[in-house]
């Protein structure tokens, strides 16, 4: 499975380049929808360059490292939805088969929002949904590991080899360079450990 390591600096930039975007195009917004949990720190740095603070978060489980995990999208939200005549602005950190985005825009279409638009970081060619606004096209499949989920993906990518998964995901860090990192080494271990236990109660 090719491996695609964003660092902080970089999903930073990409998340204020996909801000000024929206701003350039004169997007009106009234409310943001976050897709948790890719989508949340994306979401927030958007909405505070557009100055919206109405922020909507919805769950969406559908992935695990690489495969599907369900047969479409889980939808869920925490909290009563109305968009009724809202201009809705969806974000999330990546389209990859396109099934969440179609997902959740159908369901702001459902709960009456007038306008919908979407954005992610990463457009990848295999999706059927195109979003509204994306930083990079991707042509060629590959796994994108961004910072906001290090412990998470690393573990998944560390279980998917032979030997010690500890071992398997400190390798995997130096394979990929991933040297822009704000935990230390043992705290890293400790995090994968965590994941470990998760999935020794299931």
């Amino acid at each position: 499975m090719k491996v695609l390591y964003i660092p902080w600096s970089k999903a930073l930039e990409y998340c204020y380049k996909l801000a000024s975007m929206i701003l350039d195009d004169n997007l009106e917004v009234d409310a943001i929808v976050a897709v948790s949990r890719g989508g949340l720190v994306p979401a927030r740095i958007i909405s505070d360059v557009l100055g919206v603070d109405e922020v909507v978060v919805i769950r969406s489980k559908f992935w695990g490292t690489g495969v599907h995990v369900r047969k479409e999208p889980e939808i869920s939200a925490h909290e009563k939805m109305n968009f009724e005549n809202l201009k809705i602005l969806v974000v999330d950190e990546v389209t990859d088969t396109g099934a969440t985005l179609s997902k959740i825009t159908e369901l702001a279409r459902s709960l009456g929002a007038s306008d919908i638009k979407t954005a992610v970081l990463h457009f990848k060619s295999t999706s059927k949904f195109k979003p509204d606004y994306y930083v990079e096209k991707l042509d060629e499949w590959v796994w994108i590991f961004y910072p906001w989920s290090l412990g998470e993906t690393l573990y998944e990518l560390a279980k998917k080899r032979n030997g010690d998964i500890v071992k398997n995901a400190m390798e995997i860090l130096r394979e990929l360079n991933a040297v822009e990192l704000y935990l230390d080494p043992l705290r890293i271990i400790e995090s994968i450990e965590r994941y470990i236990k998760m999935d020794n109660r299931k």
